[in-house]
């Protein structure tokens, strides 16, 4: 009689719980893609050297490959009408994960005091901007400019959220976020943190939204305290502007960002430290959507970008020895910007979720003390649902 009771009981609080739990919609997340790189090796013959014959490889060309992009699983759903949660589970290469390693890659828990407004804690993309908030396979290219993984700081990070999204009127509203996170090693506070606020303005010009954000860090640039021979925590900044044009079979998009406090320069410590490193750069790009009414490939959309990143942004020239060699001879350096020019077509496979990108990004101009990457294509097959 009381397994029975226990029974009973335990099937009621089922019911109860399930009564209020919706059951948590499901998205599956699968881009597999061929890269194939175009350029040469930079090698150095260093016959000032010891040994006449030392060669110094300054930049190899990637291999060829098949990769996994990412393979994720995601769910996501509510408890009554006041919580939310979703949670992301696979690999990515954008966070490391290879091969068979799988990772959590987002989570979050929300309380919904307004149906507008959310506050919770969650690991995942942040608001830094238009395309440092989409999903990294969700852009228009088949990668996101380069210079991002330097001013997005940390990816996918864990902290406290507060988040609003409100309509003003049917065409005009506004998304906001504000951030305290961890930093990337996930110190104390009083050590490193990330501290970020984001906001989008949807204007009353349909399919324009304009936005921009603010990031405060403090972290591990690479500097080193000569007293204890540990490492620096030395605060930094990023902030960004832009503006998102989606509507029809258009879309543009272009952001500009700037930042202080940045670590693997190869600037001379000694002309300027990472704390004090500037950075600037912007990107630009566009689409054009083509419908062809068939059910093969509903649509082919061309697409181009262009990139500019400035390294060293507050850095006069300087002759620069290269490290790697033993070369007498200096380098002049004027110049510290980085140029990508992308262009591709995406063919829709049907009308949302199957897609095949063929990208090409070619590198334009580099700085006087680095070697010019090869030129990049990716085929890649993506689906989802």
């Amino acid at each position: 009689m009381k397994l029975f009771k226990l029974t009973v009981l335990v099937l009621m609080l089922q019911t109860m719980l399930f009564a209020e739990l919706e059951l948590p919609e499901i998205h599956t997340n699968i881009v597999i893609q061929a890269e194939s790189y175009f350029g040469d090796n930079v090698v150095v013959k260093d016959s000032a050297a010891w040994n006449p014959d030392f060669e110094t490889t300054l930049y190899q060309v990637p291999d060829n490959k098949f990769a996994v992009r990412s393979a994720t699983i995601e769910a996501e759903g509510k408890f009554k009408e006041k919580i939310e949660y979703n949670m992301e589970i696979g690999m990515a290469t954008c966070s490391g994960g290879t091969g068979i390693n799988i990772l959590l890659m987002e989570a979050g828990l929300f309380y919904k005091p307004y149906e507008f407004m959310k506050i919770g804690f969650m690991k995942g993309h942040i608001m830094r901007g238009f395309e440092m908030h989409d999903e990294c396979v969700g852009v228009l290219t088949a990668e996101k400019a380069h210079f991002l993984g330097a001013f997005k700081n940390q990816c996918h990070p864990t902290g406290f959220i507060l988040e609003a999204d409100y309509d003003f009127t049917e065409s005009m509203g506004f998304e906001t976020q504000i951030g305290i996170l961890n930093g990337p090693q996930e110190m104390s506070f009083d050590k490193e943190y990330d501290r970020n606020i984001g906001l989008s303005l949807r204007t009353p010009l349909s399919g324009l939204s304009i936005g921009g954000y603010f990031n405060k860090i403090k972290q591990d640039f690479g500097n080193i305290n000569p007293a204890t021979n540990e490492p620096l925590y030395e605060k930094g900044h990023r902030f960004g502007f832009g503006a998102d044009f989606d509507l029809n079979n258009i879309f543009v998009r272009g952001e500009c960002f700037a930042g202080e406090g940045f670590s693997g320069s190869l600037v001379p410590d000694s002309l300027k430290s990472a704390d004090n490193l500037k950075m600037n750069a912007f990107y630009l790009e566009g689409a054009y959507t083509i419908k062809t009414n068939s059910e093969k490939i509903p649509y082919v959309q061309p697409y181009v970008m262009y990139q500019s990143w400035n390294k060293a942004a507050d850095v006069n020239a300087f002759y620069w020895d290269n490290p790697a060699t033993f070369i007498d001879d200096n380098i002049l350096c004027e110049n510290f910007v980085s140029n990508y020019f992308t262009f591709g077509v995406t063919l829709g496979l049907d009308e949302e979720h199957t897609k095949l990108k063929i990208d090409y990004e070619l590198p334009v101009i580099v700085p006087d003390n680095e070697s010019k990457e090869a030129g990049r294509l990716i085929v890649r097959l993506q689906t989802g649902f």
